[in-house]
């Protein structure tokens, strides 16, 4: 019969064993975090220096060409390397101008307040200098306009095309929700 001091023992061994298991497994592990808050860190820095070049970019403003009805109408946007990689528009409330707008969202804002009636994908694309032959630059574009659809800045109709959306207290007036508060009472839209 074994001792139970010798029992104790070798139960003392196999728990050394796999302490010694599981912190080799906790050192792999932890050298893999390491790596890994290394990739994080590296991809934050990038990513915060790519915003700051962009919003350089993004602080030139350049004519826009809009389609409206045969003619061309010229809105006011941002261009650059960087346009369309600003972040999300806000929900349009009271009181907010196109101004916080960053970006491609504030340029397919612009060419659908410019335009003179509803405007489909392929006239925003053209609108804001992009290739409309190329079906994802239209996509892209398309895409912005659905965000600003969702946010309360434009009205989709059932044929695909986007309008101003009307402001709260403006309905039917034809005005942007952006532009609602440089109405004053006794002004008149188209």
């Amino acid at each position: 019969m074994p001792s139970v001091l010798g029992l104790m023992e070798r139960r003392e061994a196999r728990g050394r064993q796999d302490l010694e298991s599981w912190t080799e497994d906790l050192d792999q592990a932890q050298a893999k975090v390491d790596a890994a808050r290394e990739r994080v860190e590296r991809a934050r820095v990038g990513r915060e220096e790519l915003a700051s070049v962009l919003a350089e970019e993004n602080a030139v403003d350049t004519p826009v060409s809009v389609p409206s009805g045969g003619g061309v109408v010229t809105a006011v946007g941002s261009s650059g390397l960087g346009a369309g990689h600003g972040e999300r528009p806000p929900v349009w409330r009271p009181g907010t101008g196109e101004e916080v707008l960053s970006g491609l969202y504030r340029e397919v804002f612009a060419a659908v307040v410019a335009a003179s009636g509803p405007v489909n994908g392929v006239e925003l694309t053209r609108a804001v200098g992009r290739d409309a032959d190329t079906k994802n630059e239209v996509e892209k574009i398309r895409h912005r306009a659905y965000v600003l659809e969702r946010r309360g800045w434009l009205v989709r109709a059932k044929d695909g095309r986007f309008t101003p959306a009307p402001a709260p207290g403006a309905a039917g007036r034809g005005v942007s929700p952006a532009s609602a508060e440089r109405l004053r009472p006794g002004d008149e839209t188209a």
